[in-house]
């Protein structure tokens, strides 16, 4: 299967800031089929993830996002054993992260660490995982909290990484404008990944300054980590798993939950309206955001990628757009 090409007149594809590779508007995120750990999102069936996998590539998308802290390397193994079912045309990019590792005597748990040494060994042990020879997208996870390493020592090792081969571009998650401004200054950052969605809003100055750099951006987490597809009210949250991160998380508590649960009701009723999903709204106002150009989406089930998958398609007008960010203004 051939990837995608990005082009005037395909409104689901966009080239990742001016030197990257063109992608589709929404990649398949794979961070809750990393299964059980400190973040987790509850038990996962393999055999399925990897179907999710696969059935991305059939929409036609054609990138993946992962990292080697979602499930403690599991989540990547996953994508590995998927990406073996692939032949060598029909694969697709695959986005990873470097800095976040766990203690062996404790695997569930999360720590930072950029150390230079440290992300050559992330790196050679994400590449196994995977199954690939070369990492297409490589990304600080985020910036190192723990062991004191600077942030612009870390980038320099990604852009020796690039010079070796290993990699063909480097970006960043998770950082504030002056950490992007700092690397960009050793190497072009090629992209950044916030979080961006209608309840969350503070990466838009951000997105803006990598737009001026020539800096793609990759948006997170554009359905609020499952708050915006629909399905959520009051006894789904409620009903959250113990294993489920967002069970402990004040993103899914009083008091920004009641306003949050408005939002959605606000969009049901736009969707009712328009003929649209919920989803393909809360994602259509992301992917309309100046500078934007993609979104990352989560799927442990090809179901639940149909969900969503085709959003990406969607134009809506300027009277709609207006109406659903207007949905998410506070009271």
């Amino acid at each position: 299967m051939a990837r995608p090409q990005a082009g005037p007149d395909r409104i689901d594809a966009a080239q990742l800031g001016r030197q990257g590779p063109e992608i589709t508007r929404l990649g398949l995120g794979t961070w809750a089929i990393g299964g059980p750990y400190e973040y987790g999102w509850g038990p996962v069936d393999d055999a399925e993830s990897v179907r999710a996998v696969l059935h991305a590539v059939d929409q036609g998308i054609n990138w993946l996002d992962t990292a080697p802290a979602y499930g403690c390397g599991h989540s990547e193994e996953v994508v590995g054993a998927a990406l073996r079912q692939l032949g060598p045309g029909e694969k697709p990019l695959v986005f990873t992260k470097c800095g976040r590792v766990w203690e062996s005597e404790n695997p569930g748990k999360i720590l930072s660490d950029l150390r230079p040494d440290s992300i050559r060994q992330e790196c050679e042990a994400s590449l196994k995982r995977l199954g690939v020879d070369r990492i297409d997208l490589y990304q600080i996870h985020r910036p190192d909290s723990r062991t004191g390493t600077a942030l612009e020592d870390s980038w320099g090792t990604l852009a020796e990484l690039v010079d070796e081969g290993k990699v063909r571009w480097i970006g960043l998650s998770n950082v504030n404008q002056e950490q992007l401004e700092l690397c960009d200054g050793v190497r072009h950052v090629d992209s950044v990944q916030p979080s961006l969605s209608l309840l969350d809003q503070g990466s838009l100055p951000l997105i803006e300054r990598c737009s001026e750099l020539g800096t793609g951006v990759i948006a997170y987490s554009p359905l609020a980590s499952g708050l915006l597809t629909g399905a959520f009210d009051r006894t789904r949250v409620e009903a959250l798993p113990a294993g489920d991160w967002r069970k402990k998380s004040a993103k899914f508590a009083e008091p920004g939950l009641t306003w949050k649960l408005a939002v959605v009701d606000g969009l049901r009723k736009i969707a009712a309206r328009t003929g649209h999903s919920v989803p393909e709204l809360a994602l259509a106002w992301v992917l309309s955001r100046p500078g934007v150009s993609g979104a990352i989406v989560g799927a442990r089930r090809p179901a639940q990628l149909d969900e969503w998958s085709g959003a990406a398609g969607v134009s809506l007008s300027e009277e709609v757009l207006r109406d659903v960010e207007a949905s998410a203004a506070r009271p």
